[in-house]
């Protein structure tokens, strides 16, 4: 029997227009073989043929903007020049990773020379590159349905190295999943890519993500989502008769420190900076900083500047109604904790949404923090926790005790000082990305761009999910012994 649901609408909670089948059994091994299938052929496309694809990818989108850019719209709660500014991210990811299909950066070649004379063995002629891994099962997150979905980073990733896509969508926003999907399939089709190039199945239960990528025909998984859907998919995996590799990403507190000669130059600014990063997009940022250490005596003033940002602030909705009630719940432990301050607490108001949600601000001493371990507690949404340290060595302390970190920030005025040194000594070991007088939200997608961090961060702390060496996920290097060197050039120019 297929169960179908429907999406709602975040401002409203009401159903909107549409049915979406969660995927049987039957489906799922059906996308899996035929992507199987599809693998063997698209290894076999040029580097022009898989950036022509993107290409036409985003063409099509963007034929579709304005549907598109309405539903997400809808299912998000986004406001709108949010999400148009997602679409233009995506945008420009399709068009960045059309361009690396062909001029192909993952695909290092080393070669050593053969020595039939070396004594008391000769030595053969070796040559590493890398090929395309196979079937890659992507599972987008709910906070970037366009950026980190569909045709999202793990998708042009994929693509760009020559691998088939079987993407999960995600059950939050299943309509633009579906106008997303479409999109790619209508360019499958019109290029005469193998249709298994791309598969799109829904479905909102654990048990189908599990299905989908317990299927023998996977070769690697893509997730962004919490450290719980993570830690199933990747116990999944093991269970397989051939585990796979799963790069996932999964929690974040992205811990902001603030020295006192960077609060006694530009403390309004400062303020100002911590509140839009921690509302922009409400917060349903896994850059957001959820973390803020101060020295004690930098704490009164920074607490009544924000205090007056967050109170100008409109509330606005949650992505679904079950992140809405995961928030109140990581709130109410917050309030109802032992020596923790509510320093600004976002009132509900009658005639909003259900889902509607403000900045929440909570404060504690260091000890508290590091004892009651509130240094790696993330609670998704527009909350952050500010930690207050009697001096450097405690801030020191506290930098220590955290876990991997998507990013870190240091607002300082010198970098040259011991305590901005032994810092960054101490940011390097749980770091991802770490950031000297800047906003952890807020990513630029480049060649030295680091999406991941030890765990949690990332299961996967080696590896980055967007940026330029994100294709290196998915190939896996290979040696060839003896082959002429004309049938390895032949072969890097083509898959």
């Amino acid at each position: 029997m297929t169960h179908a649901f429907q999406a709602t609408c975040a401002a409203t909670g009401e159903f909107l227009p549409g049915e979406f089948a969660e995927a049987t059994a039957a489906q799922i091994d059906f996308a899996c073989g035929r992507a199987a299938e599809a693998a063997v052929q698209i290894r076999e496309l040029t580097p022009d043929q898989l950036g022509e694809f993107l290409s036409a990818v985003a063409t099509e989108i963007r034929s579709r903007r304005e549907e598109i850019v309405s539903r997400c719209e809808l299912e998000t709660g986004y406001l709108n020049a949010r999400v148009e500014g997602e679409f233009d991210r995506a945008m420009g990811q399709l068009d960045l990773f059309a361009r690396l299909a062909v001029e192909r950066p993952w695909d290092r070649v080393t070669s050593e020379a053969a020595d039939p004379d070396r004594k008391p063995f000769p030595k053969p002629s070796m040559t590493r590159r890398f090929v395309p891994v196979g079937p890659v099962a992507v599972f987008g997150a709910c906070n970037f349905p366009l950026a980190i979905s569909v045709i999202g980073n793990d998708f042009v990733a994929a693509v760009a190295t020559g691998n088939p896509v079987v993407v999960k969508s995600h059950p939050s926003h299943p309509g633009t999943c579906e106008l997303l999907g479409n999109a790619v399939k209508e360019v499958v089709k019109r290029l005469k890519l193998p249709l298994g190039t791309f598969e799109l199945l829904h479905g909102r239960t654990p048990e189908t993500s599990v299905r989908v990528i317990s299927h023998p025909a996977i070769a690697a998984v893509g997730f962004t989502g919490s450290p719980q859907g993570g830690r199933a998919l990747a116990k999944a995996i093991l269970d397989r008769e051939n585990p796979i590799p799963i790069f996932a990403e999964l929690g974040s507190t992205n811990p902001v420190f603030i020295t006192p000669d960077a609060m006694a130059v530009r403390a309004k600014a400062i303020a100002e900076g911590f509140a839009g990063s921690l509302r922009f997009g409400n917060g349903h940022m896994c850059t957001k900083p959820g973390v803020v250490v101060i020295q004690e005596r930098d704490a009164d003033a920074f607490i009544a500047a924000t205090r007056g940002i967050f109170a100008k602030q409109p509330n606005l909705p949650m992505l679904s109604g079950p992140v809405a009630e995961a928030f109140d719940r990581g709130i109410e432990q917050l309030r109802a904790a032992k020596e923790v301050d509510s320093l600004f607490v976002a009132e509900a108001i009658e005639t909003e949404g259900p889902w509607h949600r403000g900045a929440h601000w909570f404060g504690m001493n260091a000890e508290t923090a590091i004892r009651e371990r509130w240094l790696h507690s993330e609670t998704f949404g527009p909350v952050s926790i500010l930690v207050r340290c009697r001096g450097e060595a405690e801030m020191l302390r506290v930098a220590e005790g955290f876990h991997g970190s998507l990013t870190t920030t240091l607002h300082a005025e010198t970098s040259e000082n011991e305590f901005t040194q032994c810092w960054r000594r101490i940011a390097e070991r749980f770091g991802g990305r770490i950031i000297l007088n800047g906003w952890p939200t807020g990513m630029e997608i480049g060649s030295a761009t680091q999406h991941g961090g030890p765990f949690p961060a990332s299961l996967d702390g080696r590896s980055t999910s967007v940026g330029h060496a994100s294709l290196e996920r998915f190939v896996r290097p290979l040696c060839f012994q003896n082959w002429p060197e004309d049938v390895m050039l032949a072969k890097r120019s083509g898959p």
